[in-house]
This record gives C-alpha cells, sequence and structure tokens, in this order.
C-alpha cells in the first residue's frame, strides 16, 4: 500500500492552529491577572482629592481664576492637591507629564505628611523651550511600593491648545 502525496498546507494549517492555542491561552492568562488584581465590584481603595488645575503665577507661587481643563502655551498652570485624606503609611508622589510622556513637574516621593507643605504642584516648560508644547499634559498621583508606581491615586488630564 503506497502512501499518496503529502499536502503541504496541511502542515501550515496545524501550525496556525496550534499558534491559535497559544495566543488565546495568553488571553486567559492576561484576563485571570486582571481580574485578581482588579476584581469587579470592590472600591479601588485609597484616592486623592484633586482639587483642580488652575493658572499660576510663578512669581508668587499661587495659582489664579477658576478651575480649567484648557490652556494656551505660554500660560502657566499648576494642580492644586489636598493631602489630608491620604494614609500616612503609603509613600506618594504627584507627577506631570507632558504630551510626549516626559516628566515636567512633581513633588515626591514621600510620605503625605512629608508633602503637605506642596498642595500647589506646578507643570514646568520642559527645558530648552519657552513654551509649554502643546497636547495633552496628564497630572497623576502614585502610590509607590519602593521606588516603582503601583497605583495611580488621582489623575487629571488638561489640553495645551496651539
Amino acid at each position: 500500500m503506497a502512501a499518496g502525496p503529502r499536502d503541504p498546507v496541511f502542515t501550515l494549517y496545524r501550525t496556525l492552529l496550534a499558534y491559535g492555542a497559544v495566543a488565546i491561552l495568553i488571553l486567559l492568562a492576561g484576563a485571570a491577572e486582571f481580574i485578581y488584581f482588579e476584581p469587579f465590584g470592590k472600591p479601588a481603595g485609597v484616592t486623592v482629592h484633586i482639587a483642580g488645575v488652575y493658572r499660576y503665577d510663578p512669581t508668587t507661587h499661587k495659582t489664579l481664576g477658576p478651575d480649567q481643563r484648557t490652556f494656551t502655551r505660554s500660560d502657566s498652570f499648576a494642580a492644586v492637591v489636598d493631602w489630608s485624606g491620604l494614609p500616612d503609611s503609603i509613600t506618594v508622589q504627584a507627577i506631570w507629564y507632558d504630551a510626549f510622556q516626559n516628566v515636567v513637574g512633581g513633588v515626591g516621593p514621600g510620605r503625605p505628611s512629608e508633602l503637605s507643605a506642596d498642595t500647589v504642584i506646578p507643570a514646568k516648560v520642559a527645558e530648552g523651550l519657552k513654551y509649554h508644547l502643546p497636547g495633552q499634559y496628564i497630572f497623576a498621583v502614585e502610590r509607590l511600593d519602593g521606588n516603582l508606581p503601583v497605583e495611580v491615586l488621582g489623575r487629571r488630564i488638561v489640553l495645551v491648545e496651539r
């Protein structure tokens, strides 16, 4: 009994099935990890109160006007944080990120009681520039474990227009 010619597509088909099975296993492992660390219906725990993002006067180190979501490139702006709602047993930092995810301001790391004097946190103009870059700026207050951020306790996004 002679064997017939072998179909070359059959090997490729089995290889694609194997890759598909591995991809589904990776997807299920990622979903299980997400559900383990971010369970549904469970409150996030500690959050920080960010009072707002305001225009900022760098000479007096004070905020001006109402809470805003958009600024011009020449505006100075700062976030105001109320550290009193956080337990003193955690380490936190507050950081401004520009549109390219560069750090352009912040305070910390430290315990909330150590940062209580730093309630106004300005976004600085990137080094070598005269104005802020246009785009979205993110202000995030993060809880640290060691020197690594492990949880975002609060976030504000503002837009710097062209």
